[in-house]
């Protein structure tokens, strides 16, 4: 038998490849919402509902989900998951009316969140607690990468079928089931940790210890609430930029949709960067540079909706780009709590991802209820361009760590 450790990065950089590949469906649907919503009629708030759903179940599922999958080896759970992502992916390109459309995307969202755990435990099996760091930010730039080549060439894909949505969604369906089928022949549990799992044994017996004790880490709250401001404006971007600027401005879907992927692929590099850079750094600075990025995507967000120069967008985009490296940092928080074991990780990694997850829900649907209330789209996106602010504020009040040997 092959030793997995002698394929770690091969192991890894598949499963994050993979699960990359599903994120990029999710936030594709941006792109797709204007031929949707002439097609269905459907209204803003509508819009905002189904750009929403992805994530919606996950306010309220996600942490008992985790704590339930997280028993499971992750080979069969990212399988399972997979393919039910890529049976969800059929049914939302067959919905006959919003109403299917909606459950479909309501599923596939928790089944992409309960992917999540099998990551956790991957990293756990196959690296040192110092590599976590540059795990995560080798995640943010596949997920800059994949994401930003998903909204580049959605577009195109999308006049290539004449516009016709539920094509675009067949391919992705396909796209995932062939995913599916990669990660089961060549995907692996990764090599166990005899120790770590004898602790697991142990207090296995304590199901709601468990959450119980992930949810006394203040950390955890204070982390999540910065990461809540920033994906609130971030989804609402997403979804409605490109409806904003062709409406506003007249300015095409190819553009919208290659300005958002150069912002989300400039974080992925800037996350291998900044990842490189805040351990050597003191506790203070670190949480300089996050207050910096949070009044940065501030600035930036705000810039965005103010001008229809593709130059100037550019300009703009690369900078906003920069400031999504945060995220390596601010999600590697989970793996240095003091005393954490491997499943207390997962669940600790989910809980912080609900609390991202309610931003990424609510930031679209506010959108949309703004715009329907206000009759101004671009107030709305300018309104919801504040909500990073939280990041400055939350970073301030969090101890940031770079190894779990740190006082």
């Amino acid at each position: 038998m092959t030793n997995p450790m002698r394929h770690r990065w091969a192991i890894m950089g598949l499963w994050l490849l993979s699960s990359v590949a599903g994120f990029m469906m999710v936030i594709s649907v941006g792109l797709l919402l204007p031929s949707i919503s002439a097609d269905l009629g459907l209204t803003p708030t509508q819009q905002g509902f189904y750009g929403s759903a992805a994530f919606l179940g996950n306010l309220f599922l996600t942490l008992p989900i985790s704590w339930w999958v997280s028993r499971y080896r992750p080979k069969i759970l990212t399988t399972v998951t997979f393919t039910l992502s890529s049976a969800l992916m059929f049914v939302q390109s067959w919905g006959p009316n919003f109403g299917v459309l909606l459950l479909g995307r309501l599923g596939f969202g928790i089944s992409t969140l309960a992917r999540e755990p099998a990551r956790v435990l991957l990293m756990h099996r196959l690296f040192t607690p110092r590599e976590f760091i540059l795990v995560s930010s080798v995640y943010n730039l596949l997920f800059g990468l994949v994401v930003g080549g998903g909204l580049v060439l959605t577009p195109i894909i999308l006049s290539r079928v004449e516009d016709d949505w539920r094509s675009v969604l067949f391919t992705f369906a396909v796209a995932l089931g062939v995913l599916a089928v990669l990660w089961t022949i060549l995907g692996s549990d990764g090599e166990e940790d005899p120790e770590s799992e004898q602790q697991e044994t142990d207090t296995g017996g304590d199901r709601l210890g468990i959450i119980k004790r992930v949810l006394g880490y203040k950390e955890l709250w204070i982390a999540g609430a910065g990461s809540m401001g920033t994906t609130m404006a971030w989804s609402s971007f997403v979804n409605f930029y490109p409806t904003l600027m062709l409406d506003v401005y007249d300015v095409s879907l190819n553009w919208t949709g290659l300005l958002l992927a150069i912002g989300i692929a400039t974080g992925g590099p800037s996350g291998v960067v900044l990842s490189r850079i805040v351990p050597r750094v003191s506790g203070g600075r670190r949480r300089n540079i996050l207050q910096a990025i949070g009044v940065t995507m501030v600035v930036t967000y705000l810039a965005m909706t103010l001008t229809d120069s593709i130059p100037l967008l550019i300009v703009i985009t690369l900078v906003s780009g920069v400031a999504q490296g945060y995220w390596p940092v601010l999600n590697s928080i989970p793996f240095y709590l003091p005393g954490i074991r491997p499943r207390e990780s997962a669940v600790a990694l989910s809980f912080m991802m609900t609390l991202g997850t309610f931003g990424v829900a609510t930031g679209p649907a506010l959108v949309g209820a703004l715009q329907d209330s206000l009759g101004d789209l671009r107030l709305a996106m300018m309104i919801i361009s504040f909500a990073p602010i939280l990041l400055s504020i939350c970073s301030s009040l969090v101890h940031i760590r770079t190894d779990r040997e740190e006082e």
